[in-house]
């Protein structure tokens, strides 16, 4: 055999050789310590939502907007999108769930209320609310919050004394941290002058309202249980008969659409609070939206939804 072919041959068998140590080598340290390569699925669970690779497009018409997921229970929130999220901007009606959680940490549901001919006369016709009439602090909150009833907010404000009740909505909203938060009335109605000139508007920020919900989530489950009733009908102790209905249409729409609170304004727009149920079967969690500023809030929480939907891994 030649010299050539005996040093080829050698040089085969010691790469071969170095191969298979390697090999060996490489097998038993990651059939042993695996834990420390590779993401076991519980851990990957963990990080969802995941975004996938290419998002589609985000296009909302809305002057602002925020979705968030938290978990409750692992005290996480993760922003899924956003839009102005910190500007202040007039909230409408959607200060009524500031008023529903005075209420309850002031009242016992079981008090009556009674309807002055002042709260009557707050703009809006909707409750159908009667001066003179008594009904529980539980039936008015459904009033008040199922169809936005501005005489409800008004009502409730009246029985503390409605400095009262807005130095407290305030003080609230200092304890959450809202700290771009203002209250001048429980209803959300924009106040003006005779000549037309603007007093005063509640405002919040996107951001804020969405430390409200978590709050409530946390400590208020009858907000949510108002909230998620698409009809209602109650009888006041006066006897009062109430159908109500829910101003939030997509509760019928979709069951993925767990609560919310609608408001509108001049100096506001179209507003919506949106609380879906997470996507994944696996974690437990819920999806906050909030849309201020938008000439049509029900199509612009439909087309936020349809691309959470389809932008997450869940």
């Amino acid at each position: 055999m030649k010299k050539e072919n005996i040093f080829f041959l050698i040089g085969l068998f010691f790469l071969f050789f170095l191969f298979f140590i390697i090999n060996l080598y490489s097998d038993t340290i990651l059939n042993k310590d695996s834990a420390n390569y590779f993401l076991k699925q519980n851990d990957v669970n963990l990080l969802r939502p995941l975004s996938k690779g290419k998002m589609a497009e985000l296009y909302l018409q809305s002057t602002n907007f925020l979705s968030v997921f938290v978990n409750l229970e692992e005290d996480k929130e993760i922003i899924l999108s956003e839009k102005k999220g910190s500007a202040v901007i007039p909230i409408a009606s959607l200060t009524k769930l500031m008023t529903a959680v005075v209420v309850l940490e002031n009242y016992s549901l079981d008090d009556l209320v009674n309807i002055s001919s002042t709260a009557v006369s707050a703009s809006g016709v909707m409750g159908g609310l009667k001066a003179n009439e008594r009904i529980s602090v539980r039936d008015l909150l459904y009033v008040t919050l199922i169809e936005s009833s501005n005489d409800g907010a008004e009502a409730f404000a009246e029985k503390m004394g409605r400095t009262e009740f807005i130095y407290k909505m305030n003080k609230k909203a200092s304890e959450l941290g809202m700290n771009d938060t203002r209250y001048y009335n429980p209803s959300g109605l924009d106040i003006f002058a005779n000549n037309g000139e603007l007093i005063s508007t509640n405002v919040s920020t996107p951001e804020n309202l969405e430390k409200l919900v978590v709050y409530i989530l946390k400590n208020y489950p009858l907000i949510p249980e108002v909230l998620s009733s698409v009809e209602k009908r109650l009888v006041s102790e006066s006897g009062v008969v109430h159908n109500l209905e829910n101003t939030n249409i997509l509760l019928k729409e979709n069951t993925g659409y767990l609560w919310g609170k609608t408001g509108y304004t001049k100096e506001a727009n179209g507003c919506i609070i949106l609380i879906l149920k997470n996507y994944s079967t696996i974690n437990s969690g819920y999806i906050i939206n909030v849309i201020t500023g938008a000439d049509d809030r029900f199509k612009e929480a439909r087309k936020l939804e349809e691309w959470l939907h389809t932008s997450f891994i869940w």
